[in-house]
């Protein structure tokens, strides 16, 4: 979610005429006719209209307001919570631990990072089973 007080450059306080100021002064420097061919005036210009289209109106902007305070609640909770060396998961497998990547790995594929099979199936021979090895001998030769 972007910030359209900063994109604007006005304070969250400002008045609707400091906005409307605000835009169109931004608008006028990064509009599309006066910087021919530049696709970031252009991107930009489009920021500014979307920022203008909520803060200019009134429900809109009261409805931001409200969305942005919200988020930066929950943005300040979420850093409390990890300032204070609780973990928080948002993965949806709680056996998940995203420090221990490798045993993730070898219980998602079933064979460990060197080739061999993780659980003892009896067969001794059985290597990774993503090597490709014998299809390229079969097809290409042995290798030397």
């Amino acid at each position: 979610m972007s910030n359209w007080y900063q994109v604007l450059g006005v304070a969250p306080e400002a008045d609707a005429a400091q906005i409307k100021q605000a835009y169109r002064k931004l608008a006028k420097q990064h509009h599309p006719d006066r910087n021919q061919g530049s696709a970031d005036a252009a991107q930009r210009f489009k920021q500014i209209q979307q920022a203008y289209e909520t803060l200019g109106d009134e429900q809109n902007r009261t409805r931001y307001d409200e969305s942005l305070k919200r988020t930066t609640s929950e943005q300040r909770q979420s850093r409390a919570t990890a300032a204070n060396g609780e973990r928080t998961r948002t993965t949806a497998r709680p056996d998940f631990d995203p420090r221990d990547v490798q045993t993730q790995f070898e219980r998602f594929f079933g064979f460990t990072t060197n080739g061999e099979k993780k659980e003892d199936t009896g067969n001794k021979t059985s290597k990774n089973p993503l090597d490709t090895s014998q299809l390229f001998d079969r097809y290409f030769g042995k290798r030397q």
